[in-house]
C-alpha cells in the first residue's frame, strides 16, 4: 500500500511504521509503501527541538545542530542577526535549514552582552540583573550575599543565577538635611529647655555605612542627640545662651570623628531654636529689663556729671575774664534780638555804667561838652 506524504519548505517529517521510526522525509511530495504508517511533523520556524536519539537516527546530519551547554554556559539563537531563543546549561538541537541561523555560546563568568530591545525580549529576568547607578549614587554589587565591587555612575548588565546571585544595591551620595525637634534637655543648674538642631551630612564610603548601620539617618539622629544632651548637661542656662557656638563646635568635634568610623561626613551641625518654659521666660524678661534699666541710669548718670563738670569750667572761665560774661551777655541779647524786632533796655545813669565797659560813658560825656 502506498502512501503520499506532502511536506512544506518550512516542515521536517519522519514516517512511523508499527511505532518505529522509518524514513525522514524533507520538503517535497513523497510517496512511501507499507502498511501501519504515520507521520511526526517538526515546523523549523521553531528552531529547537527535542527528540530521541531513535528518531534522530533517521534524520540527515544537515538537517541539524547539536550543542552542549556547561553550568557556566549559556547560549542564544540568532536567526537574520536577530537574537529568537535563549538556551539555558545542557544539550539542544536546533533546525539548520535555514543559512541564517547560528548559535552564539556565552560564559556567565564574562560580561553579558550589550543589551539590545531583541536580547532583553528574550532573556529570562532570574539569568540577569540590569541596574543604572545615577550620577549621584555607587552601587554595591553582592554576589551569593558577599561585596565584589563599588560601582559608579552606569548601566550594568550582570549575570544571575541560582548559583551566582547577583544582588546590586544603589546607595544615595547626596547631603541630607535633618532636624532634631524638640529635645527636652536640662542644664546643669537644673534649667528645663526644649533645643533644636539641624545637622548636614553626606555618605562618604559607601560600602561602610551599609554595612555599619541599618539606618545612615537613623545613626546620625542618635550621635547629635547624645552628644546635644552631653553638652547642655555639662553648662548652666546663661552659658548656653551666651555660646552658641561654643556648642556648634562642640558637636562638630564629638559627632564628625564617631560618624566616619560608620562612614558617613557631617558637612555642618547647627542650634536651630532654643525653647525655655513660661515662667523662665518671664523671670529672663525681667532680668534683661533690670539690667537694661540698670544700665540706662549709668548713661544718665554719667551725662548728667559731664554737663556738671562742662559747666563748673564754664563759670570758672567767666570769673576769671569779666568781659568775656559781659560779651557772653551781649551775644545772648543779640540772639534774642534776631527772633524779635526790637529790644529796648531802660536802665539809668548807674545801670548805663553798668551795662557799658568802663571810661566809655566818661568818654562821651566830655565830647559832648566840649
Amino acid at each position: 500500500m502506498w502512501k503520499s506524504f506532502r511536506v512544506n519548505l518550512n516542515e521536517r517529517v519522519v514516517v512511523f511504521r508499527d511505532g518505529l521510526p522509518l524514513r525522514a522525509l524533507g520538503p517535497g511530495r513523497h510517496t512511501v509503501w507499507g502498511f501501519g504508517l504515520f507521520e511526526q511533523r517538526w515546523s523549523t520556524d521553531k528552531l529547537v527541538f527535542d527528540v530521541a536519539p531513535e528518531i534522530r537516527a533517521v534524520m540527515p546530519a544537515e538537517w541539524f545542530g547539536e550543542i552542549s551547554l556547561g553550568a557556566d554556559q549559556r547560549a542564544i539563537v540568532y536567526r537574520n542577526e536577530k537574537p529568537l531563543l535563549f538556551l539555558r546549561p545542557g544539550t539542544h538541537y536546533y533546525w539548520e535549514a535555514d543559512d541564517t541561523v547560528r548559535v552564539q555560546v556565552l560564559s556567565v563568568k564574562e560580561a553579558m552582552p550589550e543589551l539590545t530591545n531583541e536580547l532583553v525580549g528574550i532573556l529570562p529576568r532570574d539569568e540577569y540583573v540590569d541596574v543604572t547607578v545615577q550620577e549621584y549614587e555607587r552601587g554595591l554589587e553582592y554576589v551569593n550575599g558577599r561585596l565584589v565591587r563599588t560601582l559608579g555612575p552606569g548601566r550594568y548588565p550582570v549575570w544571575s543565577n541560582v548559583d551566582s546571585r547577583v544582588v546590586v544595591r544603589n546607595v544615595d551620595m547626596r547631603i541630607v538635611q535633618v532636624t532634631l525637634a524638640g529635645q527636652e534637655l536640662m542644664t546643669r543648674d537644673k534649667v528645663t529647655l526644649r533645643l533644636s538642631l539641624t545637622v548636614e551630612f553626606a555618605v562618604d564610603d559607601a560600602a561602610l555605612a551599609t554595612h555599619a548601620v541599618a539606618s545612615v539617618k537613623d545613626a546620625v539622629y542618635l550621635l547629635v542627640q547624645l552628644a546635644s544632651r552631653d553638652f547642655v548637661s555639662s553648662v548652666t542656662l546663661d552659658e548656653l545662651l551666651a555660646s552658641r557656638d561654643g556648642m556648634t563646635r562642640f558637636l562638630l568635634e564629638d559627632v564628625v570623628p564617631k560618624a566616619l568610623r560608620m562612614g558617613v561626613r557631617v558637612e555642618r551641625v547647627g542650634v536651630k531654636d532654643v525653647v525655655l518654659p513660661g515662667e523662665m521666660k518671664t523671670l529672663l524678661n525681667r532680668v534683661i529689663e533690670a539690667e537694661k534699666e540698670a544700665a540706662a541710669n549709668v548713661i544718665l548718670r554719667r551725662e548728667e556729671t559731664a554737663a556738671t563738670r562742662s559747666l563748673a569750667n564754664t563759670a570758672k572761665v567767666m570769673a576769671e575774664n569779666p568781659i568775656l560774661l559781659r560779651l557772653k551777655e551781649l551775644e545772648s541779647l543779640k540772639e534774642m534780638a534776631a527772633s524779635i524786632k526790637e529790644v529796648r533796655v531802660v536802665v539809668g545813669a548807674d545801670g548805663l555804667q553798668t551795662l557799658l565797659p568802663a571810661g566809655l560813658l566818661d568818654g562821651s560825656v566830655n565830647r559832648s561838652a566840649s
